[in-house]
């Protein structure tokens, strides 16, 4: 985590990973780091500041307004896969780095605590995007 590395990876449908969670979301899946082959290709959640020029969008919507230039309101599942031709399965290379951090809601709240449904208790990690090379 937080080491600088330029990766190869393939934009992945998060609904691939069968997983309620990530329908309408996309990942990452890292083919290679620093120019070296890495055999498990895992997926990543991955984060794009507003300030980085990069091609890639996290959702279904960022995704519409990335190729439109506007906000849809809403997308039925032919538009949508109109608008994963060429994107899923695109490869990519960027400059990123790991980062991490726990989020969800502990077992263990006192009963005077309100909290909503979410996922469980845990430590995630993403990439952080800073170049998407050519």
């Amino acid at each position: 985590m937080g080491t600088v590395v330029e990766i190869e990876a393939t934009v992945v449908a998060g609904r691939e990973t069968r997983t309620k969670a990530d329908d309408g979301r996309y990942l990452l899946r890292v083919t290679s780091i620093d120019g070296r082959p890495f055999a498990d290709s895992p997926l990543f959640e991955f984060f794009v500041p507003k300030w980085v020029h990069a091609h890639l969008a996290n959702d279904t919507f960022d995704l519409a307004e990335m190729q439109t230039g506007k906000k849809p309101g809403e997308l039925d599942s032919s538009q949508i896969a109109k608008l994963e031709e060429g994107y899923v399965g695109k490869r990519v290379r960027l400059v990123c780095w790991e980062i991490g951090a726990y989020s969800g809601a502990p077992n263990d709240l006192p009963q005077d605590v309100s909290w909503w449904q979410d996922r469980g208790f845990g430590f995630s990690t993403w990439l952080w995007i800073g170049a998407e090379r050519p």
